[in-house]
C-alpha cells in the first residue's frame, strides 16, 4: 500500500517519516485487507501534528524624534511581529519578534518588509511577551 492510498483510506495526512518507520513495516507484517488494517490502527495517535497559524501584524515605530515617517515624509517605520495575547488590564498588544522562517514566508507570499504606509498599530501600544514596555535601542 502506498502512503497517498493508506491517508485516503484512513482519511488523515501523516508524515513521510511515520509512514516509513511505522505503517508501511506493520502493514507488510500482516495479511490484513487495507481497509481491515485502517480499522486497526489509533489514527489520532498517527495523524501529522496541526500547527497553528501565527497572527502576524504590522507595528509602527517611531524614530527617536518621535516621527512616525522618515524625513522625506513617505514612509512609516514597521516592524513585523507576531501578535501573542491582549493584556486586558492595560489594553495593550503582547507582540513578539518573529522568526526567520516567517520572514522568508512573507517573502516568499510576496510582501514588501521594507517598506510600507500602512500598520496595524503603534509600538506605544504594544508589550513585550514579559509584559514590559517596549523599548527603541536604535
Amino acid at each position: 500500500m502506498m502512503k497517498q492510498e493508506f491517508e485516503k483510506l484512513a482519511k488523515i495526512q501523516v508524515t513521510d517519516e511515520t509512514y516509513t518507520k511505522v505503517i508501511e513495516p506493520m502493514y507488510l507484517a500482516t495479511d490484513l485487507s487495507k481497509q481491515d488494517f485502517v480499522k486497526l490502527l489509533n489514527l489520532k495517535a498517527l495523524a501529522a501534528p496541526k500547527t497553528k497559524e501565527k497572527t502576524i501584524k504590522k507595528m509602527c515605530v517611531r524614530d527617536r524624534s518621535g516621527c512616525m515617517k522618515t524625513p522625506n515624509g513617505c514612509w512609516y517605520h514597521i516592524e513585523y511581529v507576531e501578535l501573542v495575547d491582549v493584556d486586558i488590564a492595560t489594553g495593550k498588544f503582547i507582540v513578539k519578534p518573529l522568526a526567520d522562517e516567517d520572514f522568508q514566508k512573507l517573502s516568499a507570499e510576496g510582501r514588501d518588509l521594507n517598506l510600507s504606509t500602512g500598520f496595524d498599530f503603534d509600538y506605544t501600544q504594544c508589550l513585550a511577551t514579559k509584559k514590559k514596555p517596549i523599548t527603541l535601542t536604535y
